[in-house]
C-alpha cells in the first residue's frame, strides 16, 4: 500500500450531516414552540454553510458562528423570538445526539481499518462530535479524533495539520492521505500541510483535474485503489 494513514473528515464523509442537521433543527425548533418546515431547514442550512465558510477563513469565531446562525434564521423566519442563545444551545444538544451515518460508511471504515490507521480531523464542536461518535460503533475503527474545538486550531490552517502530524505515529508525509468532501477545508488544508489529498464526492460534482485534489472518489472503499497506486 502506498499509504499507511488516513486523515478523514467527519461530516459528509462519514456522517450524513444533512439528515443530522434536519432532525436536530426540527427537534430544537419544536421544543421552543417554533414552526418547522423543509423551507425553514433549507434557509438554516444556507446560513449555516455560509457562516462555516467564514469560520474556515477566520472571519468569525466559533462562538459567534454558534449563535449568529440562529440570529439570522430568526430574523428571516421568526421575527420577535428573543431566546436566541437558548435556541442555539438546544440545537447543539440535539445535534450531538444525531449519529446518522452515510450509507455504507460503517462497512467501509471496518474494511479500511484493516489496512490503514484512521484518524478523524474535524472542525465540528467538541460536544457535537464526541456525542455523535459515542453513539456509533465506528470508534472501534478509528485511532483518535482531532477536533478543532479541542485543539484551538481549525482546518484549513496548517497549524491544525501540524498538530495532528506531530501527534500521530506516522512521520513520513508521503504515506499520509487526507480524505474529505470539502475543497476549502480538507483539500486546502492538506495542501497547506504538504499532504496528498483525496476528495470524497459521491454526487460527482467536482470537476477533475483540480489543483487541490490528487485523487477523486465517489465511494470510500475506492481508497483501496488509490492506495495501491
Amino acid at each position: 500500500m502506498k499509504y499507511t494513514t488516513l486523515l478523514m473528515d467527519a461530516d459528509e464523509t462519514i456522517f450524513d450531516f444533512g439528515k443530522c442537521e434536519y432532525q436536530a433543527l426540527k427537534e430544537a425548533l419544536e421544543y421552543h414552540g417554533l414552526e418547522f418546515s423543509d423551507e425553514i431547514c433549507e434557509s438554516f442550512s444556507t446560513i449555516n454553510t455560509k457562516l462555516w465558510k467564514e469560520f474556515e477563513m477566520s472571519h468569525i469565531t466559533r462562538s459567534e458562528l454558534r449563535v449568529q446562525r440562529f440570529r439570522e434564521l430568526i430574523e428571516k423566519c421568526f421575527e420577535g423570538f428573543e431566546n436566541t442563545e437558548i435556541l442555539a444551545d438546544t440545537y447543539v444538544d440535539r445535534l450531538s445526539e444525531q449519529a446518522i451515518l452515510i450509507d455504507g460508511a460503517q462497512e467501509a471504515l471496518e474494511r479500511l481499518s484493516q489496512s490503514f490507521d484512521i484518524y478523524i480531523i474535524t472542525n465540528g464542536l467538541k460536544k457535537v462530535q464526541r456525542g455523535r461518535f459515542a453513539k456509533t460503533d465506528i470508534t472501534d475503527y478509528i485511532k483518535k479524533l482531532y477536533i478543532s474545538d479541542e485543539i484551538g486550531m481549525n482546518k484549513p490552517d496548517k497549524k491544525f495539520f501540524d498538530y495532528v502530524l506531530e501527534d500521530i505515529p506516522e512521520k513520513d508525509k508521503s504515506k499520509i492521505l487526507v480524505v474529505g468532501d470539502s475543497l476549502s477545508s480538507d483539500m486546502q488544508g492538506g495542501r497547506n500541510a504538504g499532504l496528498d489529498t483525496c476528495v470524497y464526492d459521491p454526487a460527482n460534482r467536482i470537476s477533475m483535474p483540480n489543483e487541490l485534489c490528487d485523487y477523486h472518489i465517489t465511494g470510500l472503499t475506492q481508497i483501496f485503489s488509490v492506495a495501491e497506486g
